[in-house]
Parts: structure tokens; sequence; C-alpha cells
């Protein structure tokens, strides 16, 4: 398992790669501001044990 740190995770971009990480069983840390990205794009995997969201 690698573990992959991916900024503006909630962003369109960010959380369709988010996602396709996670499906392929890596660890990921979203790191994001929320200043054009949304919460909505990654509510569906805060639950994943694999994933963790950061407001920076």
């Amino acid at each position: 398992m690698n573990r992959f740190l991916v900024t503006g995770g909630s962003g369109f971009l960010g959380s369709h790669l988010c996602e396709k990480l996670l499906d392929i069983g890596n660890d990921v840390l979203s790191v994001d501001n929320y200043f054009t990205g949304r919460k909505e794009n990654i509510a569906h995997l805060i639950g994943n044990p694999y994933f963790e969201a950061m407001r920076q």
C-alpha cells in the first residue's frame, strides 16, 4: 500500500483522483482550503478508513 497526498482533493479533479487511488488500494490524505472545491465532492469517502480529509 502506498500513501498519497492530494492537494485540492475536494475539487472536481482531485476528488476523482482520490476515488481512483482508494479503489486500487492506497492510503489517501486530501488537503484543501475549500476555496473552489466542495465538501460534497468527498463526502462519500469520509467513512473509508484509508481516507483522511484536512482543511488547510
